[in-house]
C-alpha cells in the first residue's frame, strides 16, 4: 500500500541519513520512478527531504525537521526495544516487521543504556531452524499458503500434516503454529520443537472465523479432554507452587502442607508433570489416576530390575 511505503520511506531516510533512490527502490521491490513520485508526495506533504546528486549523494531530511517521537514515547520504545532486537533476528526479512521496528529504533536512537532489558525467545535445540521456520511461517500467513510439514506426535511417531496457518503464537517458552489441521479436520497447535521439514504448500482460501472462534475451540477441546485431579504437596514445595499454578488452586492445610485442585489434560503428559515434582508430590484423587501411576511407575523401574 502507498501510504504504507510512504510511511517506511521516511523512517528509512530518518534512519541512515543519507539513502540512494537506488537502494529504496531494491527495499521496496518497486521502480525508480515509484521512488521518485513518493519522494514528491513526501514533498507535497511538507517534509522537508533535500538530495544531494552525484558519488556518495542521496536523500535526506533537512536538519530543521524532527521526526523524533513521531510514534512512540521514548519510555515506550525503550520498554519494547530489547523485544524487538530479538524477534528481528528471528523474523529475518520480513517486511512488515521491520517497518515497525524502524518505528520503534526511530525514537529510541538517541537512548542510552540500551541494556535494560534482555530477552532471548529462541529454542535452545533448534535456533537455527527457529529463525527459518518463522520466516516460511509469516509469509504462508501473508500469502495465504498451506503449510506442509512432519509433526511428531505424543507417541514419538512422525506424520506429514498438512495445515492451514493462522496464527504464530509464544507462550511459556514454546513457540506454536495455530492452523486448520486437514488431517484432523479441526484446528490445532503444533509446537515448532516438534516440526520437521517444513515447507509451504498451493495456496487456499481462508476459513470465515475469527481467531476468538478459534480461542473457543481450544477452550472446549481443553475442557472435554481434561479430568479434575487433587494434589497433595509437602512443606517443602509450598512457597514454589505459584510457578505451576494459579494462586486461588492453592490451599494451605492444618498441617502445613498444600493442596491444589486443578484441571489437566488426561494423557501421558500429566503423569510425567507429577512425577517431576518427587516425593514432594501425592495424588489424593481421583483414585484411577494413582492407579495409573502406581502402574507407570513399575515400567520405569523394570530397566533397572535386572
Amino acid at each position: 500500500m502507498r501510504v504504507d511505503r510512504l510511511l517506511s520511506m521516511l523512517l528509512i531516510i530518518s534512519k541512515k541519513g543519507m539513502v540512494t533512490g537506488k537502494e529504496l527502490a531494491e527495499h521496496f521491490e518497486v521502480s525508480l520512478r515509484t521512488i521518485y513520485r513518493d519522494i514528491e508526495k513526501l514533498g507535497e506533504a511538507g517534509i522537508p527531504i533535500a538530495s544531494i546528486g552525484g558519488k556518495g549523494g542521496g536523500y535526506y531530511i533537512m536538519e530543521n525537521y524532527n521526526v523524533d517521537n513521531l510514534f512512540f514515547k521514548k519510555d515506550e520504545a525503550s520498554t519494547f526495544m530489547a523485544i524487538m532486537n530479538n524477534l528481528n533476528f528471528l523474523f529475518g526479512k520480513n517486511t512488515k516487521f521491520n517497518d515497525m521496528v524502524l518505528k520503534i529504533e526511530n525514537t529510541y536512537k538517541r537512548e542510552k543504556n540500551t541494556d535494560k532489558l534482555s530477552i532471548n525467545m529462541s529454542h535452545f535445540s533448534m535456533e537455527s531452524e527457529l529463525k527459518e521456520y518463522l520466516f516460511l511461517m509469516n509469509q504462508a500467513i501473508e500469502e495465504n499458503k498451506l503449510m506442509v510439514f512432519d509433526y511428531c506426535n505424543r507417541q514419538m511417531e512422525y506424520f506429514e500434516r498438512t495445515v492451514e496457518p493462522v496464527q504464530i503464537t509464544f507462550a511459556a517458552g514454546q513457540w506454536s503454529l495455530v492452523g486448520f489441521c486437514r488431517y484432523r479436520n479441526d484446528y490445532r497447535k503444533f509446537r515448532l520443537v516438534r516440526i520437521r521439514n517444513l515447507k509451504m504448500g498451493d495456496s487456499f482460501e481462508k476459513r470465515d472465523i475469527t481467531k476468538e472462534g478459534i480461542e473457543e475451540i481450544f477452550k472446549e477441546s481443553y475442557r472435554k479432554h481434561s479430568i479434575r485431579v487433587t494434589l497433595k504437596f509437602s512443606n517443602r514445595m509450598g512457597k514454589r507452587l505459584t510457578e505451576y499454578f494459579q494462586e486461588t488452586d492453592i490451599q494451605e492445610t492444618e498441617d502445613n502442607q498444600y493442596i491444589v485442585v486443578d484441571h489437566f489434560p488426561y494423557d501421558e503428559g500429566l503423569l510425567k508433570f507429577i512425577l517431576s515434582f518427587g516425593k514432594e508430590c501425592e495424588i489424593v484423587e481421583p483414585l484411577y489416576l494413582r492407579n495409573e501411576l502406581k502402574e507407570y511407575i513399575k515400567e520405569l523401574l523394570l530397566p533397572y530390575n535386572g
